[in-house]
This record gives structure tokens, sequence and C-alpha cells, in this order.
């Protein structure tokens, strides 16, 4: 089936590049040489590039939220202009669809084997990918185009590696890493309390565990709590800020009784059961109480990501700022604790997958994202120490893959009894890590 796959796509690109032998070409072979280096530097116009001609195909560009470019911002503005430039290189129309979250799957797994793939470009999240990746049922990028030529970042490849064989499957920008992945803090609770900002420590090294321990002690009366959590967030979050891991990617094995990870779970669970500093979540759910409590000045400090800088966040009658999660005792790098994400990727089967990639390519607006990005931080944090953060945080990223190997929801019930003070950490790590390698071990056909 492979070969024959190869051969049908063989026969594609020899008709459509025959069919554009006849175009003009915008520049020549030096021209395009001295265009990639100037792309190198920042630019990128779609006018210096070479044209295709595609017969009016339709590209279709699929994400569960409508993403068709919308005019009235200057990066607005931006994007439309260059999806109307893309169209006309290419001599294509793009349509961005929408189809719902937890149908994507199906309906991918239905239309590939089916011969159709319903879009060319489909956003999924890293655990979608990389089952489908599992199941050859979307292209690894390294064998439709050379990844080295890619404008994507080294970071940015790094995540779409969703599967054991390396190869680059999910496709973005930064936006992978504008969100971030530390902690809101409120400034006015900590200068009632007399406590030194965050921000402050993390200048000097020195927001650590036991700092955020010492404050959330501080903070804690019989109005309010230190922190809010979600014991599974928090828990991930510990075991990255410490260096530690879950699973050893190298040899499927997992390390849950790791030293360090193990650190990090007696830390959470001495938050929770011997400080008794983190408010529990007795009001909806685990995901949904810890910001609410912080929006209420319930709490000194909660995890989050950037684009939990809420309307009810930036309305609060207190000051409030972001900043990096703290460095656990075998770390020494503050960094955004990346557990999720996303990216678009190609289903099998799409006709002309290299070019599909290149008016993907073609379609971001490389020189401007920075920008938009800190830009959309000056709007939703309310001082620039925590833009200057949120910025950071674009480069320095820790990334957590353990979930790709059909994991996704292994621990929920571990971190809840550890949290709970049911189990030790110990005897929660013993009774899950049999059913967990067994996950492992099927996701690796093994």
């Amino acid at each position: 089936m492979k070969l024959l796959y190869k051969s049908i796509l063989f026969i594609a690109l020899t008709l459509i590049l025959a069919a554009c032998g006849g175009d003009e070409k915008t520049s020549g072979k030096n021209e395009g040489n001295n265009n990639q280096n100037n792309q190198q530097n920042g630019e990128n116009e779609v006018g210096d590039e070479e044209t295709y001609d595609l017969g009016g195909r339709t590209i279709e560009i699929n994400f569960h939220a409508d993403m068709t470019p919308q005019e009235g911002t200057e990066t607005g503005d931006l994007a439309y202009a260059r999806w109307k430039e893309v169209e006309e290189k290419y001599n294509v129309t793009i349509e961005f669809t929408e189809i719902p979250y937890d149908e994507k799957i199906d309906h991918l797994t239905t239309t590939v084997l089916a011969g159709e793939p319903f879009a060319d470009l489909v956003r999924m999240d890293p655990t979608q990918a990389a089952s489908l990746a599992q199941e050859e049922l979307i292209l690894p990028l390294d064998d439709v185009i050379n990844i080295s030529q890619s404008k994507m970042s080294e970071p940015a490849k790094e995540s779409g590696r969703v599967n054991p064989d390396g190869k680059v499957y999910m496709m973005d920008t930064l936006r992978s890493f504008s969100s971030g992945g530390g902690m809101f803090y409120n400034k006015t609770m900590f200068e009632n309390a007399g406590l030194e900002d965050p921000n402050e420590l993390i200048r000097k090294g020195e927001w650590t565990w036991e700092a955020m321990l010492d404050a959330a002690k501080a903070l804690t009366n019989g109005d309010q709590y230190g922190m809010s959590a979600d014991p599974n967030m928090l828990a991930e979050y510990l075991i990255l800020s410490n260096g530690a891991r879950i699973l050893d990617t190298n040899t499927g094995e997992i390390v849950l009784d790791d030293p360090h990870t193990m650190e990090a779970l007696e830390f959470m669970a001495d938050a929770y059961n011997v400080h008794n500093v983190i408010k529990p979540n007795d009001r909806s759910s685990n995901w949904e109480d810890p910001p609410v409590f912080f929006n209420e000045g319930l709490v000194g400090m909660t995890l989050g990501e950037t684009w939990e800088s809420s309307e009810e966040r930036q309305d609060a009658p207190f000051e409030w700022g972001y900043i990096y999660f703290p460095l656990g005792p075998n770390a020494t790098e503050y960094n955004a604790l990346k557990t999720s994400g996303g990216g678009y990727v190609i289903p099998a089967g799409v006709e002309a997958p290299e070019i599909v990639y290149q008016i993907w390519e073609d379609l971001q607006i490389w020189d401007h994202e920075r920008d938009s990005h800190i830009s959309t931080f000056e709007d939703i944090f309310p001082n620039q120490e925590s833009v200057d953060i949120a910025t950071q945080m674009l480069d320095n990223v820790t990334e957590s893959k353990w979930k790709l190997y059909n994991l996704d929801d292994a621990f929920y019930e571990t971190f809840g009894a550890i949290s709970d003070g049911e189990e030790t950490p110990a005897q929660a790590a013993a009774k899950v890590k049999p059913e967990a390698q067994a996950r492992v071990d099927e996701f690796l056909g093994e």
C-alpha cells in the first residue's frame, strides 16, 4: 500500500509540475537563494517566491473554531492580505473550516481510510497527533519536505516530534509557546503580608519551591489560602520544574518512582495535607475552581497559562502579576512549563503534501509574529513585569511528552489520591505503575 501511495503521489506531482512548467517564475536561482537568506533574517515577501498554478484547487484548513483571518487590526489586516496573496500565488481557494474537537480523530480516520481526507491541514493536540502518527494516518514532514529548510523554529520542530520515530508531524509557529505555563500571584496580598515580590526573587534566582511554600504559609489564614490548584496540573508542574519525568522516552519505561519525581509528589502531598495551604476545590471541579478562587481574591497564587488572564481577572479589585513557576531542588533555569499544545498535521493521502506545507508556511506572518504576541501580552497583563516574563517564556520552555504515549489520563486518580491524602506518593506510584506501563507497551506495539 505504501508503494502504491508513493507511485500515485509521484504521478500527481509530475502532472502538477508539468502544469506549472509554463508559468513565469518571479525569481531566478540566484535571486531565490538571496530571498531565502532574506527570509531567515525575518523578511517574508510572498511576491518574491516561485509561483504555482494548482488550477483553482480548494485547500481546506480545519480547526475546532473559526480561524478565518479578520480585518480590523494590524495583525488581522496582515493575515487577511497574506491569505489573498497566497491564494493568488498558488491559484487556490483557501477555506477555513470547523469541526468539533471530539469528532476530529474519528472523522480524520474514517476519511483517510476511505482515501478522501476531509481537509488538507487539521489542527490537533499532541496526544491526538501521536495516536494518528502511530496508525500512519498523518504524514511525517521529514518525508514531505527538507525539514532543515522549514521556517519553524527548532523548539517548534521538537514540539512536533510526537512519535518515537523522531520525525516532525505537527507544524506550528510561536503560537505553540505563547500560552506560557507559570503562575498568577496577588501582588496586593503579598504586599499586605510584607512578603518580597516573587519578581525580585526571580531576578536573584531565589524563587524556589521553598520560597513559594513560605509565601503560601504566610498567606494562609481563616479567610484565605496561599494557593489554588488542580492537583493534576500541580503534579505535572512540580515534576517538570524539578527536571524530573514520568516516562523515559528512550526506553519506554515508566519512571514515576524516580527520586526527583517522588520529590515533586512528596512536596505536593505535604502542601495539601501537612501545611494545608491549597484551597480545596469544593464548588465545581478541579479545573474550574482554582482560577475563580484567584479572581475572587481568596488565594494568593494559582497555576495558569497566559490566556487565563480573563476579563474577570483583568477587572479584579487588586493588583496581580504573572511569573515563572518556581524552581525545584534539581532545576537551575526558569522555564515555561508546557504540558499541552497543538499544531497542524497533514493527513495521509492529501494531494501534493509538500505544496500544502508550503502554503501553510506562506500563510504565516513570520516577521510580525513575535510583536503580535507581545502586543497581546500588553493587552492582557496589568504591568510590564508580567509582559516581560510572558515574552521570555516564548523562548524558554520545558516540555512534557509523556502524555503522548497513551498516558493522557493515566494518572488523574493517582494525583487525586495523593492530594486527598488517601495514598502516599510511594503507594500511589506503586499502584499505578503496572497499568501505566501496559499503556505504553500497547502504544509502542510491544
